[in-house]
């Protein structure tokens, strides 16, 4: 009986592990940019997605991961603040994201929507907004000197 009680304890308590997409808007961009800094390709997958639910099941693992490697080497930030919603096609909520790293800044706006079960996904990401401020592959200062390779 003890051994019950403790298991059911512990699986209660435990994370679930099949809980897809987040309960708001902000929750999935939060849970999106923090996979993305700690590169967990799951945790990212469970909060990309569209209306239909989690990218995964659009794609496959291999165009699923190559995606998310992009995604996360745009993704690299230091400070990230969420903006103010604004409606979009279709139910869709458009949220600028302030991203800032060393001494680059930029705002791409994030889309969200509402998939199965009412949870919110991580649908689209402004890259090329990413790309044009320099943050796809940023790791100095614009403007500093390149290292010299050691010979």
């Amino acid at each position: 009986m003890k051994r019950t009680a403790l298991l059911f304890l512990l699986l209660a308590a435990a994370p679930r592990l099949d809980a897809q997409g987040a309960e708001s808007p902000n929750a999935a961009i939060e849970q999106f940019l923090t996979a993305a800094q700690k590169k967990d390709l799951p945790a990212m997958a469970s909060v990309w997605g569209t209306v239909n639910g989690p990218a995964s099941k659009a794609m496959s693992k291999k165009e699923l991961e190559r995606r998310e490697f992009i995604m996360i080497t745009c993704l690299a930030h230091e400070k990230a603040t969420i903006g103010e919603s604004s409606p979009g096609e279709a139910g869709r909520l458009r949220i600028p994201v302030e991203l800032r790293m060393l001494a680059l800044t930029a705002s791409p706006t994030f889309t969200l929507v509402r998939g199965p079960k009412k949870r919110w996904f991580v649908e689209n990401v402004d890259m090329e907004h990413l790309r044009d401020r320099g943050f796809c592959g940023a790791t100095s200062a614009p403007g500093a000197p390149k290292p010299t390779p050691p010979r």
